[in-house]
């Protein structure tokens, strides 16, 4: 697979992770975290089994224990997100998602993985173009969801490193299936506790079943089957650029379906801006201008000697 091949899948990720929003803000105000996370991942987990049957057989203990690890992290980052979209606009929600563009960086330092000057420079101008998009206004995110959305933000962070990790010593294939299913089982645990009748205390309207589907079609079992095949190919810090873009990808959204996203996301200049900015910030990131450039200012310094 070539690097462009793998970016359009992980920005199809990212795609189909920003248009969640829409959906997730659909959802019953009474439906519970544990009972959307059992039923996204509870669906998604019966059609990755329901298509990839028979490839479950070559699933080792080494790929249970790391899809288990893989699970935890998702499950707590799952649940922190949704609770932080619902007491969040659209925008906001997705700004705090959007900065593990630092947090990862951060953690690859820790672990004696330095970060190319590309990466760290594009990162600076993503953020330099979030806070654009958000207007620097801090005190739109004095808010419970905000606290959420860092936990969130953080097991992203750590969710993704992992993931580089162990999709390179197992089939990513595998680890994408078999974590599903373990979550899904996590979140049913989780709900019972909460309402022992689970799966018959839900009031399955029209509108929730289609919001359900669609998120466990999409942006379960497609973008985390997509997502560990990418980062097989990829380092953490190309996962995270790419995913970086969703804040741009969500005030697009917001802007053509207002109603979904609801009240208060408008587009302006800050917005524009902030769009641009974010895009240069990728472009920058995941290139090799400033190396390139280097190199050509020492080729010229020696051609003049």
């Amino acid at each position: 697979m070539t690097k462009t091949e793998n970016n359009i899948l992980l920005f199809s990720v990212t795609l189909c992770w920003a248009a969640s929003y829409i959906f997730i803000k659909s959802l019953p105000p009474g439906l519970s975290s544990f009972a959307y996370l059992t039923l996204t991942t509870g669906i998604a987990a019966v059609i990755l089994v329901v298509i990839f049957w028979k490839r479950l057989k070559e699933v080792k203990f080494s790929t249970i224990k790391r899809s288990a690890i893989l699970s935890v992290l998702l499950t707590v980052n799952l649940l922190a997100e949704r609770q932080g979209i619902v007491l969040l606009p659209a925008s906001n929600a997705s700004f705090l998602s959007a900065l593990t563009i630092l947090i990862v960086p951060c953690m690859l330092l820790f672990l004696r993985k330095k970060p190319t000057i590309n990466n760290m420079t594009g990162a600076a101008i993503i953020v330099v173009g979030l806070c654009l998009t958000n207007r620097f206004a801090l005190s739109a995110f004095i808010d419970t969801g905000t606290l959420f959305m860092m936990l969130g933000c953080i097991t992203s962070a750590v969710y993704i490193i992992s993931a580089d990790r162990f999709t390179k010593q197992e089939n990513p294939l595998l680890i994408g299936v078999v974590q599903m299913i373990i979550t899904a089982l996590t979140g049913f645990i989780l709900w019972t506790f909460e309402t022992p009748t689970t799966f018959f205390s839900v009031d399955y309207t029209r509108e929730l079943l289609s919001s359900i589907f669609i998120l466990a079609f999409f942006t379960k079992a497609y973008a985390y089957i997509v997502l560990m095949f990418s980062q097989k190919y990829a380092d953490p810090m190309s996962v995270t650029i790419i995913a970086s873009t969703e804040p741009v990808v969500t005030l697009t959204l917001a802007v053509l379906i207002p109603a979904a996203y609801g009240a208060g996301e408008a587009f302006n200049i800050f917005s524009l801006l902030g769009a641009l900015t974010i895009a240069l910030g990728a472009v920058v990131a995941g290139s090799g201008l400033i190396k390139i450039r280097k190199k050509s200012i020492e080729g010229a310094d020696n051609n003049a000697a």
